[in-house]
């Protein structure tokens, strides 16, 4: 009988402990992002969010911007005398205004139509030319300087690979804010940060220190063949736009 009583003292005192544990554990301290359930119990990433609220779409247009002091949008532009633009550049913000930014289109060597988290996928300028030159010049990848970020890449190339991870920041009217990771293959990821390169702001691929964007659907058509042509103009084209 005595013996049964301890054996009980050792369960109920077990109980208490796992219970007590379970309390002092929460979703909010665990680093790790765990996969959601579909039908069938497939196993997903959490998709990523635009603004909106809306998850990303493989192939639809918007516009990267940095929530950081109101910070400005990503843009394409040519800072270096190149033939084509090719520099990822990063609008600092004036009187609350982000700047143009530059539409992007997400591409994935899989046939999901949504953009994941953690997902390797190539990142592009949607932009419009008639240059047949400078028309396969708006993958992004990473440049032999400085590790900053520029056109030029290959879709298809594991080496132009990044991804997307979720980053929890309080900041008013905005939600769904990422951080921007360079992945290339067997490599530790790097943060994809702003840097200045001759007086301009610039992406760039650093280690250990991120950098929060968000992701706004793209501009309508008009903004588009305003990009256009201020593109033509940068490569000192002069044909007609299809």
């Amino acid at each position: 009988m005595k013996s049964i009583n301890i054996l009980m003292f050792l369960l109920v005192s077990s109980t208490l402990c796992l219970v007590s544990f379970c309390q002092s554990f929460t979703w909010d301290n665990n680093p790790i992002v765990l996969p959601t359930t579909t039908h069938d119990d497939n196993l997903v990433l959490p998709a990523v969010l635009d603004q909106d609220g809306d998850p990303v779409k493989i192939g639809k247009e918007y516009i990267i911007e940095t929530p950081i002091i109101e910070g400005g949008s990503v843009y394409l532009d040519n800072i270096g005398g190149h033939k084509c633009p090719n520099d990822v550049l990063l609008h600092i913000p004036y009187l609350g205004l982000t700047g143009d930014g530059t539409p992007v289109k997400f591409i994935l060597n899989d046939d999901d139509l949504v953009l994941r988290e953690m997902y390797a996928i190539h990142i592009m300028f949607s932009v419009r030319t008639s240059s047949t030159s400078c028309v396969n010049q708006t993958v992004w990848k990473v440049g032999d300087e400085k590790d900053f970020l520029v056109t030029g890449g290959t879709v298809g190339n594991e080496n132009t690979f990044f991804k997307m991870m979720k980053i929890e920041m309080e900041l008013p009217d905005l939600k769904n804010v990422y951080k921007l990771l360079y992945c290339p293959p067997q490599l530790v990821c790097k943060d994809v940060n702003g840097g200045f390169d001759n007086g301009y702001p610039r992406l760039q691929a650093l280690e250990d220190d991120p950098f929060s964007v968000c992701l706004r659907k793209g501009k309508g058509c008009l903004v588009h063949l305003i990009s256009a042509i201020y593109l033509c103009f940068l490569i000192k084209c002069s044909s007609k736009f299809n």
